[in-house]
């Protein structure tokens, strides 16, 4: 029986943060693959799709050009730096297909190009041997083989940020990073406008069997960094259970987030959610962890 995997490339926000207190959690940016029997997508492509790139290839060499389809749910440095070093974009007759927002300032394209413009970067874009494809898509569903991908606008993040909820073989599994969560459920000025939005994220995420969110801050750290568009830990906690995710990934850890109080954020948390009913299963995104549903 197929099932529904997910892999972390990168767990990081902000910046990557190489180094000997990070070397568990890891210290690549955004960037996680989902694979459902023969099909795969990518989410985000921060410096940990170079590793998934490396993969990818040696795969593509034994078995020929296929296609590659990355999600990204926003055009932050975080979460986009990683693709000029994704490995497949070099190689002839592989086709890669990109699937971003089109509510930016700017084209979803010309932002992919200039990050890969002569002052950045060695290699321009339209120089990669791929085929490259790049799709502005929202509020919408899309179908990538077996895998049904449903998209939503978020807010509260600058610039803003989309969310997806993957399915395929009756498992979902939900991504919703770089959101500000407590401005939408705690918001100094309560309205319309927030309720809706709690209302919407609540129904996005309700039931999912995988919901992996961004939790950068703890309560006091969020104090002090109202409107930098993450969400704070106990929150997410609290909203994931009360919808009845059965197992929620925190991720997008921040730079300053050592090993050891990554463990211990786990070490406080889990076995309040273990215990209670009904019961969740809450993890810390760390690079190279595979989850199966």
């Amino acid at each position: 029986m197929k099932q529904l995997s997910t892999t972390f490339w990168g767990t990081r926000g902000s910046i990557s943060t190489p180094g000997q207190s990070t070397q568990k959690y890891g210290g690549n940016t955004t960037c996680i693959s989902v694979q459902y029997g023969d099909d795969s997508i990518v989410i985000d492509a921060g410096t940990g799709i170079r590793l998934l790139g490396q993969e990818l290839a040696k795969k593509l060499k034994i078995n020929g050009p296929a296609a590659q389809h990355i999600l990204l749910s926003h055009t932050h440095w975080d979460h986009i730096q990683g693709l000029p070093f994704f490995a497949p974009a070099y190689m002839t007759g592989c086709k890669l297909s990109i699937y971003g927002s089109p509510q930016k300032e700017r084209f979803l394209a010309s932002i992919l190009r200039g990050q890969m413009n002569n002052n950045y970067f060695p290699i321009k874009m339209n120089e990669l041997a791929a085929k490259i494809t790049i799709h502005e898509v929202s509020d919408q569903t899309i179908k990538i083989g077996a895998i049904s991908i449903t998209i939503q606008e978020q807010v509260c993040h600058p610039g803003g940020s989309i969310r997806f909820s993957i399915e395929a073989g009756n498992k979902k599994v939900i991504f919703s990073t770089d959101v500000e969560l407590n401005a939408i459920f705690n918001p100094d000025e309560p309205s319309a406008d927030t309720e809706a939005m709690a209302l919407e994220y609540c129904n996005f995420i309700a039931g999912a069997d995988l919901l992996i969110a961004d939790g950068q801050y703890t309560a006091e750290e969020y104090e002090s960094k109202k409107g930098w568009g993450h969400t704070s830990i106990p929150l997410l906690l609290r909203i994931a259970h009360e919808q009845k995710v059965k197992q929620l990934v925190v991720t997008h850890h921040d730079p300053d987030h050592s090993d050891q109080f990554i463990d211990e954020l786990w070490h406080k948390y889990s076995p309040i959610y273990r215990n209670a009913t009904p019961s969740m299963n809450v993890l810390w995104a760390r690079e190279g962890m595979t989850i199966d549903i």
